[in-house]
Parts: C-alpha cells; sequence; structure tokens
C-alpha cells in the first residue's frame, strides 16, 4: 500500500468537519429553545427549578430531540 500526503490531510479535514457541524448543531438547538422561550412567553428556569413541572421538562426534552433530528438531517444531506 502506498502513503500519500492526502490521507492524513483527508482525515484532518473529516475530523474539523466533524467538530465544526457539532458545535453548528448545538448552537442552533440553543438558539431554536430561546427563541421558543420568548414566543411561547415561557420561563424556562421557574417551570423546571422553581414550580419543579416535570411535564414540561419532558415537553422541552422532546423539542430538544425533535430539532436535533431536523438539525442533524439538514447538517447530513
Amino acid at each position: 500500500m502506498i502513503a500519500t500526503a492526502a490521507a492524513p490531510l483527508a482525515f484532518l479535514w473529516s475530523f474539523f468537519s466533524t467538530i465544526l457541524y457539532s458545535v453548528l448543531g448545538i448552537v442552533l438547538l440553543l438558539v431554536t429553545l430561546v427563541i421558543a422561550n420568548k414566543v411561547f412567553r415561557l420561563n424556562l428556569h421557574r417551570e423546571l427549578v422553581d414550580e419543579h413541572n416535570v411535564a414540561f421538562g419532558v415537553m422541552i426534552a422532546g423539542l430538544a430531540v425533535a430539532i436535533g433530528l431536523i438539525i442533524a438531517g439538514t447538517i447530513s444531506s
């Protein structure tokens, strides 16, 4: 097998693009949660910490999973 200089560069490109898309996905997910907080006039901290609203936590978790799947599908296509 002949080793070329392109193989390490391809690996580095794949590695950095994975890191970039991961950070982009996390940022988009956080932006979506902030927008949902503002649009629906919610107070996430009060609902989850002060009132211990489990149903609200499950709803936010479902929203995070749904938006995460949408972002992952968009990035991978």
